[in-house]
């Protein structure tokens, strides 16, 4: 099964994680590391490779924002370190790649699906032009 880390700015990355969760229920080789107020860039960068150093098989890291310590600390790994590094993290986004991942997908494959603007989450809402106020959120893969 193909290892899912996710970094991020303060709590943002265990807080998608637990509501994650909440929407598709446990999951197993996923794992959120924070980067805490005033935590030094070299700490943060000694946990993640920590964890990614101990994972097996392949992996994919999302970042919340681009540029940002958490990206840099992924960025810099990933020179001797073989994962793929995903900027701009959402729920829509891990949804997608946690209800198509098995234990035969590959990492390609779950990439494509990542970077897929489907399944970015992202429209506009215009509600007075007869759109419809309620949406359904279905895990059924049929």
């Amino acid at each position: 099964m193909v290892n899912i880390v996710l970094l991020s700015h303060g709590p943002f990355c265990e807080g998608l994680l637990e509501s994650l969760e909440m929407i598709t229920g446990p999951q197993k080789a996923i794992h959120a590391i924070q980067l805490h107020e005033g935590e030094s860039p070299d700490n943060y960068r000694s946990k993640v490779n920590e964890l990614l150093s101990s994972l097996s098989g392949k992996t994919m890291v999302f970042v919340d924002l681009k540029g940002g310590t958490p990206y840099n600390t992924a960025a810099s790994l990933k020179q001797t370190l073989q994962f793929n590094l995903i900027t701009g993290m959402n729920i829509p986004i891990l949804i997608s790649v946690i209800t198509s991942r098995t234990e035969t997908s590959t990492l390609q494959q779950l990439t494509e699906i990542a970077l897929n603007p489907q399944n970015s989450g992202v429209e506009l809402i215009d509600l007075k032009k007869g759109g419809n106020p309620r949406a359904k959120l279905s895990l059924n893969k049929n």
